[in-house]
């Protein structure tokens, strides 16, 4: 049972929180002071059964037609009891214009009306912010790193990065390259409190990370607003809690826009694997086209080399799965079998795989073989910095020699394996 205890200025008069939360959405209560406030007893129903199911600690759906006013009618209750209970209120839309009228809008108004005093803000992926400790290594390593154009660009996030309010890409009139974006944006491992926050040593001489800055609004939020596609990914990555203070075991959510839950979870709390992600994890110790990278800073040719050769074999790798797939929907026309496993025959997008070893491994042994030149290299590194850069790179690719190996040997039952087929990077 939710009670205020006697002096606190948020009390609900002795009334439980469903009680509580039925009278400022009844014709005479709270919300009725605002001009354009409308009566509707379905959004009083929902307020009063989120409220019931946050006290009780049970899960709740709601399906809420149009005009029933269902953002006050979960954030009200969500909001009283956070404050209440101590907790934090995680609240996951799937489209922007939602977001943006929760944090603009609907929460703004509930500050200045509630009877108790809350914090909100809304979160992005790390992905999204600059990360000033990571800005400052490019700019140094520019030339080895970066191609003239792409030098301009890095100089141009250097010159945004002294305006800037919140350091997001939301923040750009033009969004940057993003390849010279993906050299300086937070990056798990590369950005931490320790390494880029307000008491660390760069900040002491430099201008603290802009995720850092943003981790410590979230920390200090009563509600924290953001998407379903952020919500599973953060869910289902294991370092991400500790860090960017999200998932706590204190936390509660409510999902708006819950019916695109489950495509959107399917997506992110499996594994994949597409030759894009293997040729932006390899570009970024050296790229054959641009011959730029770590390694060009570095000077290492002979792990150039290596690089060059696992870019190759990747290539073939996955022209070899595409042929395999062929080949099994080309065998099952032949047997006349059901083609269930495809959404369209002729130009196939997706196919079910359901036996293992769908072609030969030729790509996890190179990947290996490359983690250990890349392990002696972060041995022998003096630049502290270099070698996190390198050891993010290490992790990527055993991230992806895993699940490479995973795919061809399924040798976990439960998931389901299927091949996708998109674009040139797909």
């Amino acid at each position: 049972m939710i009670r205020v205890s006697e002096g606190e200025p948020s009390g609900y008069g002795g009334l439980e929180l469903a009680d509580h939360v039925s009278t400022i959405f009844s014709e005479s209560g709270l919300l009725s002071r605002a001009s354009n406030f409308e009566y509707r007893p379905q959004q009083q129903q929902m307020a009063h059964a989120v409220a019931e199911a946050l006290n009780d600690q049970e899960h709740l759906i709601v399906e809420a037609g149009t005009g029933v006013g269902k953002s006050l009618g979960y954030l009200i209750p969500a909001i009283l009891y956070a404050v209440s209970e101590g907790k934090r209120a995680i609240i996951s839309t799937h489209t922007i214009n939602l977001q943006e009228q929760l944090v603009e809008k609907d929460l703004p108004m509930l500050q200045e009306i509630l009877p108790v005093s809350f914090n909100f803000t809304m979160l992005k992926g790390r992905h999204n912010y600059l990360c000033t400790k990571r800005l400052h290594k490019a700019m140094q390593m520019a030339d080895g790193l970066f191609t003239t154009p792409e030098s301009a660009e890095l100089q141009r996030i250097m010159e945004w990065s002294k305006e800037t309010v919140d350091g997001s890409l939301s923040d750009f009139d033009e969004e940057p390259n993003p390849k010279v974006w993906s050299q300086v944006c937070s990056e798990r491992g590369l950005c931490s409190p320790k390494m880029c926050g307000s008491k660390s040593d760069f900040a002491q001489t430099n201008h603290a990370c802009f995720f850092q800055k943003a981790r410590q609004r979230i920390m200090s939020a009563d509600v924290v607003v953001l998407n379903h596609t952020l919500f599973f990914t953060l869910l289902n990555t294991v370092e991400e809690p500790a860090e960017g203070g999200v998932l706590f075991r204190n936390d509660f959510v409510i999902f708006d826009e819950a019916h695109t839950v489950e495509q959107v979870a399917s997506r992110h709390i499996g594994l994949g694997i597409s030759s894009g992600q293997i040729h932006f994890a390899l570009n970024k110790l050296w790229n054959p086209s641009t011959k730029k990278g770590l390694l060009t800073v570095l000077q290492k040719g002979k792990v150039v080399q290596q690089v060059g050769d696992v870019h190759h074999t990747a290539e073939t790798f996955f022209s070899e799965v595409e042929d395999a797939c062929n080949e099994i929907l080309e065998r099952s026309q032949t047997e006349k079998e059901e083609k269930s496993s495809w959404k369209t025959s002729r130009f196939w997008k997706e196919l079910r795989i359901r036996n293992p070893d769908l072609v030969e491994d030729c790509l996890t042994l190179p990947l290996q073989r490359l983690r250990v030149s890349l392990n002696e290299l972060i041995k022998q590194s003096d630049d502290r910095e270099v070698g996190q850069e390198l050891q993010d790179c290490n992790r990527r690719i055993a991230e992806l020699k895993e699940t490479i190996a995973m795919f061809l040997s399924q040798e976990y039952d439960p998931y389901v394996y299927w091949v996708e087929r998109g674009g040139k990077d797909g």
